[in-house]
């Protein structure tokens, strides 16, 4: 067999002359004027969108201090995250074919309360959980079908004691997942209340539980008013449970102008099933924003190893022409 030799091509990079010696004048630093969100964070040497710092100091004036650890955190790191995030626009690329304009033009409201009298149609014949405004209705829900173990509800009210075990470990997972956008920050910032569904090793749920999000305050048509909700769910499937979950979201009256910013986090460890649905029937006015987070994790105590991590989001915007 002939030998083929190759000659390397050898590119010697050009040194550059040394600096000259005289003094060069320094450029102006950029001069910007921020006001802080919170009074415990410090801001950072960033620009920052004003439009974004307002929304998320509205959000944060808005609800009180949580009692609930895991919530708190969520909210700080969120503040934290949105200090140096600009609002989307078309040229970014997940935003490439979704204006979101319309949003920013409009005169956005927190909604701290939701309605204290409300009635829902019972539609539905599987164990649901009834989340208005982003806050849970216990007494519109029906959860007596679900199985031994597993827990449906407000964080606080599932877990009166914040230093049990499994309170510890829900606001753990929750914290040890990656950054994502925007959106996800000003849910984080402008939830009223963290819902949990949790469903220990080895159970098989067999009916799907329904997760029913209703929008009751809006505006009215042309008044560019648009309340916000952000309901925030987090999912945690223990070592072979399996579970269904239907998202349906639904609006109050008419054609109301509303935004429904929500975050759904599941967190499956080995074994578990997850079979998700998503439905989505609000006002037309409206403004729909969702993000769904799906992690597999296989603990090795004490340090979780995660072995495979999937996320995807939704973004669907609906409003009439």
């Amino acid at each position: 067999m002939a030998a083929l030799a190759f000659t390397p091509n050898l590119h010697r990079p050009t040194i550059p002359p040394p600096f000259s010696s005289t003094p060069r004048t320094p450029r102006p630093k950029p001069r910007f004027s921020l006001s802080p969100i919170h009074s415990s964070l410090s801001l950072q040497p960033t620009f920052s969108d004003p439009f974004v710092l307002q929304l998320a100091e509205t959000l944060e004036d808005s609800l009180p201090s949580s009692s609930s650890s895991a919530l708190q955190q969520l909210r700080d790191a969120s503040s934290e995250t949105l200090l140096s995030t600009p609002w989307p626009s078309r040229k970014d690329e997940p935003f490439r074919y979704t204006d979101t304009s319309f949003i920013k033009q409009s005169q956005i409201k927190p909604i701290s309360h939701p309605p204290q009298s409300l009635t829902v149609s019972a539609d539905t014949q599987f164990p649901n959980l009834v989340i208005v405004d982003g806050c849970v209705a216990k007494q519109e829900s029906n959860l007596s079908e679900l199985p031994d173990g597993v827990l449906v509800g407000s964080l606080v009210d599932l877990f009166s004691n914040s230093e049990s075990s499994l309170a510890k470990r829900v606001g753990e997972l929750m914290s040890s997942g990656e950054e994502k956008d925007l959106f996800w920050s000003i849910n984080g910032i402008g939830a009223p209340e963290l819902t949990v569904v949790y469903v220990p090793s080895g159970c098989r749920v067999k009916s799907p539980i329904h997760l029913r999000y209703l929008s009751v305050e809006g505006g009215e048509k042309g008044s560019e008013k648009m309340p916000i909700s952000n309901p925030r769910v987090f999912v945690l499937v223990e070592e072979d449970g399996e579970v269904e979950i239907i998202e349906e979201f639904l609006g109050g009256d008419g054609d109301k102008c509303y935004w429904t910013n929500a975050v759904l986090d599941v967190l499956v460890r080995q074994g578990g099933k997850v079979r998700h649905s998503y439905l989505q029937r609000q006002s037309f006015n409206a403004a729909h924003i969702k993000w769904t987070s799906v992690r597999q994790v296989k603990f090795f105590a004490p340090v979780p190893c995660y072995y495979s991590v999937t996320s995807y989001q939704n973004y669907i915007k609906l409003r009439k022409a």
